[in-house]
């Protein structure tokens, strides 16, 4: 403990000497030139520069070609486009203080990426981009359906009512990875169970998935990676969006946003999003509606200000949802039949409100003696969370109050030796109820870190991070985690990676779905953080193949917990135990992807995922139950001559996995140990116009769900009743019709 503490002690006295920015980036200049019909090079006035996927960008508007963009932290890859000459994708190399690019035809011997689909950075950490693009070639109404092309990140139904989702990554659920809006933890906590419909996917401008154990900045809840969502950049948005969509399901949503330039250094933005689905459908016939009902009103409010010394963010998000399933909003045979003889309905009905924000204030390059990048900033965040459920004669409660302060510093010594190094401090006030069951608790977490950036050569990267935290209720613990890029090739990398994490868990709120059920519930009467450590590695390599360009990319991480809270299903059949880890508990993850460009405009992913996930399930190491352990995924996107039409198809099998135990139970609702493999066909066309895009799309087009999501469900107040162990998608097929319009 006291060697902790003194560890504690020298990383803030790091922070004390050494000032910091997190959102101050060196500066990169270069030149635009374009090849003349004669052979010659004349700048390109006018002509856009841009980091690929992200909302940093230049135009050129020195007659001699210059540019000047601040660096970005997602990307490595500009680019570049002007009218009448060919858009170009060049890759920078991290220790370049210029770059001079030359359009059609490029002599540069700099890589070219032609390939339109999500992007490996260069990174030292694994990351992988979600573009702007790539979100269009879907509806993505909400973030949950933004995941719907990415082969790392799988969403699912995690009960067959409630409509809360999970997401899936490194074979764990999304409690284990950690969630940023703008690289702030916002999303977190309460909000686990529905927050991936509180971020509507047109606000997104880009998402960003680190892979592993991540950095020690952003803290030190992520196990297996983070996820960055960054929202549209007031400075670089159209005047006006809007974006309406409706299906065959009823379900209408209005999506508008529009920025305001107020002076060269200050601009604002508002979004507001709105949905509604009023109408149920039961295509099983089981009495149940196979998704609920919802209405929710979504508004966000942003403000920047840049003026190159000083850069200022205020953020803020206010939102109301609610959600109904069950039995009373179905209207079905088999309903009208047991109407009189029930004495109620067994309905589901969850609300929440939700307000959070952040401000950052940053000093841009402060200190002269030190390389560019150098600065100083403070991010203070909050989140108010009111969230209730009821479900038959169960109800669930949860009240989150947090306050997150950050300070960090970047000091790029040499363009060799960077360090990061900061504090933070949280205030958690969390409130849980299950029935009578209560549980509260109050954190207060100081802590310090630091981050090394080391590049001994042009071809090794060397990330290496510290950070400790004194926990009022669990002590001090050390979060390290350290990454290293070997760039074996201009074309090959190789990552390997290795780090803790730790995080405390909110047992009811997190598993509300398992809760669906007449089982008796079992707690610990108390429950220890969970804490593991994750490993991983990773290649990737890019080549030509016929004069066309290949990405692959594979990649394996282990995660071993030495606590976990896990829901145990495998007990007893009339038993949920809730309970510290007792035995192993691991996961690992392997993947494999390429991407490729067989022709010009077409663009394909096919990628292959197995999950191995077992911890002492029902008194024995057996697999995690209701997941799949392999999955395929193959995404086409095509785009004729000119931009005007687009075609994207995706198609996914998820195979076959456990069904927890259900020994005990009547014939029929007796259930086989393993439940099947189940595909999913999505496609969509879009019809480019003068200022707005028409969409078409359908969903689940081989209409595959399971069918029989629910055991008991003809008798639900009885012990018979079950609706927690959905395996298989529930949404039946659907057709959609969208559009996009925008004023610059």
């Amino acid at each position: 403990m006291q060697t902790s503490l003194r560890v504690l002690m020298a990383l803030m006295a790091v922070v004390v000497m050494l000032p910091t920015n997190l959102f101050a980036l060196d500066d990169l200049k270069g030149r635009v030139l374009g090849r003349q019909p004669d052979g010659s090079l004349q700048p390109l006035r006018g002509a856009t520069v841009r980091w690929k996927s992200t909302q940093l960008g230049a135009v050129v508007k020195d007659a001699s070609g210059g540019f000047t963009i601040t660096r970005s932290n997602e990307t490595d890859t500009l680019e570049i486009r002007f009218v009448s000459y060919r858009t170009r994708y060049v890759v920078v190399d991290l220790r370049a203080d210029s770059v001079t690019i030359e359009l059609d035809p490029s002599s540069s011997s700099e890589v070219v990426v032609e390939a339109e689909e999500s992007s490996i950075t260069r990174a030292p950490i694994k990351t992988e981009v979600i573009s702007k693009k790539d979100l269009a070639k879907a509806a993505c109404c909400s973030l949950a359906e933004s995941f719907e092309k990415n082969p790392s990140v799988e969403v699912s139904f995690a009960d067959a009512v409630t409509g809360a989702k999970q997401v899936q990554l490194l074979g764990l659920r999304g409690t284990y990875t950690q969630m940023l809006i703008e690289a702030v933890p916002l999303p977190r906590a309460l909000e686990v169970p529905f927050g991936l419909d509180h971020v509507p996917g047109p606000f997104l401008e880009s998402i960003s998935i680190a892979k592993g154990s991540s950095t020690v900045t952003n803290g030190y809840e992520s196990i297996t990676g983070q996820i960055n969502l960054c929202m549209h950049n007031p400075m670089s948005s159209p005047t006006l969006y809007v974006n309406a969509y409706a299906n065959t399901m009823q379900r209408f949503e209005a999506n508008i946003y529009g920025a305001q330039t107020l002076t060269d250094e200050l601009s604002t933005m508002t979004m507001l999003h709105a949905r509604v689905m009023d109408e149920a459908m039961d295509q099983n016939d089981d009495g149940f509606a196979d998704n609920p009902t919802f209405r929710q009103v979504n508004l966000v409010h942003r403000w920047m200000y840049n003026d190159d010394e000083v850069e200022w963010q205020f953020f803020i998000r206010g939102l109301q949802d609610r959600y109904v399933s069950g039995q009373s909003i179905v209207h079905n045979a088999m309903f009208e039949q047991h109407d009189s003889t029930w004495a109620r309905p067994y309905d589901v009905v969850t609300e929440i409100g939700r307000v959070d924000g952040f401000l950052k204030f940053g000093l841009l390059d402060p200190f002269e003696s030190m390389e560019e990048g150098s600065g100083i900033s403070l991010v203070v965040a909050g989140v108010y969370h009111d969230a209730s459920s009821a479900f038959g004669t169960r109800s669930a409660r949860g009240l989150q109050r947090t306050l997150n302060v950050r300070g960090v510093v970047a000091a790029p010594f040499t363009s060799e030796v960077k360090l990061v190094a900061g504090f933070s401090y949280m205030f958690d006030d969390v409130q849980e109820r299950l029935d009578a069951r209560s549980m509260a608790r109050v954190e207060h977490v100081p802590g310090a870190y630091a981050e090394l950036t080391l590049q001994p050569t042009s071809s090794l990267t060397v990330l290496a991070g510290l950070r400790a935290d004194a926990h009022n209720l669990y002590g001090t613990r050390l979060v390290p985690r350290a990454h290293a890029k070997w760039s074996i090739t201009d074309m090959t990398s190789l990552r390997v990676s290795a780090g803790r994490g730790w995080r405390v868990a909110n047992v009811v709120m997190e598993n509300l779905g398992s809760y669906v059920n007449s089982r008796q519930v079992i707690m610990d009467p108390t429950f220890l953080p969970e804490d593991a450590w994750n490993v991983g590695a990773s290649m990737t390599t890019s080549f030509e193949l016929g004069g066309r360009p290949f990405t692959f990319d594979a990649e394996v991480y282990t995660t071993r917990f030495t606590n976990q809270v896990y829901v145990d299903y495998d007990r007893s059949v009339r038993e949920l135990w809730v309970t510290n880890l007792r035995g192993e508990s691991f996961s690992t993850n392997v993947m494999a992807q390429v991407l490729f460009s067989p022709m010009p405009r077409l663009d394909v992913l096919m990628a292959y995922r197995w999950v191995d996930v077992q911890a002492p399930y029902g008194g024995q190491l057996q697999q995690r139950p209701l997941v799949s352990r392999s999955r395929v995924l193959t995404t086409v996107s095509y785009t004729t001559p000119g931009m005007q039409w687009q075609g994207d198809v995706t198609l996914a099998w998820n195979g076959p996995g456990r069904f927890p135990t259900t020994a005990g139970n009547m014939a029929v609702d007796t259930r086989a140990t393993t439940f099947p493999g189940m595909w999913r066909l999505n496609a969509q066309l879009t019809r480019r116009f003068e200022g707005f895009d028409v969409y078409l799309g359908i969903e689940n087009a081989l209409n595959m769900i399971q069918r029989d999501p629910i055991i008991g469900a003809d008798d639900p107040y009885t012990y018979r009743f079950d609706a927690s162990l959905a395996w298989g998608q529930l949404d039946s097929r659907m057709l959609y019709i969208g559009v996009r319009y925008t004023l610059e």
